[in-house]
């Protein structure tokens, strides 16, 4: 980097106000992505700015900076406080692992240690503009005016408020332009300013900028003249009000209307609440009965409800062992009208004086206070984690379903409409097993092995003749939670398998929070569905079939498992513990990456070898060839740079210096130890006249004699343009 090197003391009021500006900058990127550690990118840019300050060599700057950034990737994925060779051999690998996803395209399926590796690369490079600007260019408006845009677009189009924001911005920034407006005109004029002189022209500086920022927030504002585009841009981009009506491009999250599934959507990092809880769960919210072919809906609901106040015990139909009580604590970010739960809910503790509302029919818990629907901040919630025995599931069979009552009739319900081959395709997965647990089990992992994806792009709506099932299963295979729990409802009413459709939030990611506690962490991307079947003589029990999703339920295996019983795999999956699965992200991430992808690089490279060689070779040729050829071009580049400046003694130099270098390429070289007037003496004997001795003596009488002033300008430039075009020559 080069440039007038600037008065250190200076330099660090510059670089700790721009330490300000990234910092604005990482804040709202830090909320709407959910990402932790701020700390650590912040200690980031402020080690790049004090290296900078020290003008630490590259050679010593640049290992120390990416030293910094494995520690820290190490840290943030592997929680280790200090360095470990092997833990970033395994980072290592796995972040060589995300090249050929990056060369397939294959960007959605990158690690997440990659990603953060590829932020960390993005702020050295922020840092390294903004060292440039401030002591190159002398003028950082480019990236105060990002800064401005960037935090006014995300007050206007996200949740998150930047008011306070937007005026230590405002202040920030005025002030690093004034300063440096300051230090670049000292500059143009060759007068050096004190560092006290700095600070004594910054303090009224900041003082007016200040004031003004206050008196603009005071002072009444007109009402706005055009309406609010805001509404109109949200509602263009995702053309619907919420998730679930399956128009146009939708978001993720909790919704109340599921009559038309299918559509695409975007994800949604929105919190919606953090659970203080012992492991995982599945939190239910409600179920629905009605499948209309297109989606779901509550048809002959029970209106009656059951009313619990706080602290009561709550009716469940879990089977469990109530000897084992758990604890949730869940803190909302979102207002919701009714709770959400864990399978085995005991009791509802809330601050509040409020009634739970409990509808038999769809499983939902209404809040109410002082007689009206009402939202819980937090409530804390009792509850014991089913446990279902392996032999009694095995020893459920179909004939003891004839014997229900009609009450479950609404969950054998099926449209008329349905097509044929969804019964046949149920009939034909299940026909084998003989327990109503296995068919269910059956339909359950018929997804995961016959072609299915998981995808949240490019789904299709059914069309008015189609059945959203049907279409699914035989069609596009292709889709999300909505797609999978809705067909294995569908298979198992087919064969009089009694099943509803269950809407709540799968159990999100867990964090630290700051007493050391795990936190499990629900955003709208959580927002979930799943199937319930009824066994006889067990009740009520959670399938999971979405491709991707583990059913959390506890299967106590009492019974022996031959080798080949898909049943196995399952049990050996529950036995590890969770905490095992955990710790060890990067290296099951890197031995299926590596694998994959690597063979797909490999396949990749081969297939394109000679396309590339070829390239690589007509690019360097290109390349080398317009290098070689910069005697020709170049004197046409110098003069559309220079002939629009201004003529005076700053112009001139820039001018002369560049026909030195020009003169340089075209052969006139200046040997070592020769003077100016020496050198000119032989270009003009190369080009004659005496053009070059003439920029000379007027380049010497400024450099030398301080007189900057008294010169044709005109003519010495005409001198200069004429000299330039001969260099081509």
């Amino acid at each position: 980097m080069t440039g007038t090197q600037m008065d250190r003391r200076l330099l660090a009021i510059l670089y700790l106000l721009s330490f300000v500006l990234l910092r604005e900058w990482l804040l709202p990127v830090m909320a709407l992505t959910d990402t932790d550690y701020l700390g650590l990118f912040l200690l980031f840019i402020a080690i790049v700015f004090v290296l900078a300050l020290g003008r630490v060599k590259w050679w010593i700057s640049v290992p120390v900076k990416f030293l910094y950034i494995m520690w820290a990737i190490q840290y943030i994925y592997l929680d280790e406080k200090f360095v470990s060779i092997s833990r970033i051999g395994y980072l290592v690998e796995d972040l060589l692992s995300n090249v050929p996803m990056l060369m397939s395209g294959d960007w959605e399926n990158i690690t997440n240690p990659f990603r953060t590796l590829l932020f960390f690369s993005l702020l050295w490079m922020t840092t390294y503009l903004i060292r440039h600007w401030i002591e190159v260019r002398k003028s950082i408006l480019l990236f105060y005016s990002m800064t401005v845009i960037f935090v006014a677009t995300i007050d206007t189009f996200s949740p998150l408020s930047t008011d306070s924001s937007i005026f230590l911005i405002m202040v920030t920034g005025l002030l690093l332009l004034g300063l440096l407006f300051i230090s670049k005109l000292a500059e143009k004029h060759n007068t050096p300013i004190p560092t006290a002189a700095f600070l004594t022209v910054s303090i009224p500086l900041l003082f007016f900028v200040i004031l003004s920022g206050i008196f603009a927030n005071v002072m009444p504002k007109q009402d706005p003249v055009w309406p609010d585009p805001v509404p109109y841009v949200k509602s263009f981009v995702q053309g619907t009000d919420g998730p679930g009506n399956g128009a146009g491009m939708m978001t993720s999250g909790y919704g109340t209307d599921d009559s038309q599934l299918g559509g695409s959507f975007e994800q949604d990092d929105t919190l919606v609440f953090e659970a203080k809880v012992a492991g995982k769960q599945y939190w239910k919210i409600e179920t629905k009965n009605t499948y209309t072919t297109k989606g779901w809906e509550q048809l002959y609901p029970d209106q009656s409800e059951t009313s619990y106040s706080s602290g009561m015990e709550l009716v469940h139909d879990a089977q469990s062992d109530p000897e084992v009580l758990q604890h949730a604590g869940l803190q909302m970010d979102i207002d919701f009208p009714f709770i959400v739960y864990p399978y085995g809910l005991q009791k509802v503790n809330a601050d509040a004086n409020v009634e739970f509302l409990h509808s038999e029919a769809t499983g939902k818990y209404r809040t109410e206070i002082d007689g009206r629907d009402d939202s819980l901040s937090a409530y804390e919630m009792e509850f014991v984690e089913p446990d279902y025995s392996l032999k009694a599931l095995r020893e459920t069979n179909m004939q003891d379903l004839q014997t229900l009552d009609s009450s479950f009739s609404q969950y054998l319900q099926l449209p008329d409409a349905l097509p044929e081959r969804v019964r046949e395709l149920a009939v034909s997965i299940t026909e084998s097993q003989e327990s109503v647990y296995d068919k269910a089990k059956a339909i359950e992992r018929y997804f995961g092995r016959s072609g299915f994806v998981y995808a949240q792009q490019e789904i299709p709506i059914p069309d008015a003749d189609e059945d959203y099932v049907d279409q699914f299963l035989f069609e596009t295979k292709r889709g999300y939670c909505d797609n999978f729990s809705t067909s294995m409802v569908v298979m198992l009413r087919a064969i009089d398998i009694p099943a509803r459709w269950v809407k709540g939030f799968a159990p999100g990611e867990y964090r630290m929070n700051d007493e050391g506690e795990r936190v499990y962490q629900i955003t709208n991307n959580e927002a979930h569905s799943w199937v319930e079947a009824y066994l006889p003589g067990i009740g009520w029990m959670p399938f999971e079939p979405t491709i991707g999703f583990t059913n959390l339920t506890d299967i106590d295996y009492d019974i022996e498992l031959e080798a080949n019983d898909p049943q196995a795999a399952e049990r050996d999956e529950q036995n590890k513990p969770e905490e095992e699965q955990s710790k060890e992200p990067v290296e099951k991430a890197k031995s299926f990456d590596v694998k994959k992808y690597g063979s797909l690089f490999t396949s990749w490279l081969k297939k394109y070898i000679g396309w590339i060689v070829a390239t690589i070779l007509v690019i360097a040729f290109m390349v080398w060839s317009f290098y070689r050829s910069r005697v020709k071009w170049m004197p046409k580049f110098l003069l559309r740079t220079y002939r629009s400046e201004a003529d005076d003694w700053d112009a001139f130099v820039k001018r002369y210096q560049s026909l030195l270098k020009q003169l340089d390429r075209a052969g006139l070289k200046r040997s070592a130890g020769m003077t100016l007037n020496d050198y000119a003496a032989n270009v003009d004997a190369q080009f004659g006249g005496n053009q070059m001795s003439a920029l000379t003596a007027a380049y010497e009488k400024g450099l030398y004699g301080a007189n900057t002033t008294e010169h044709d300008w005109g003519y010495l430039k005409e001198m200069w343009e004429d000299l330039i075009n001969r260099t081509s020559g």
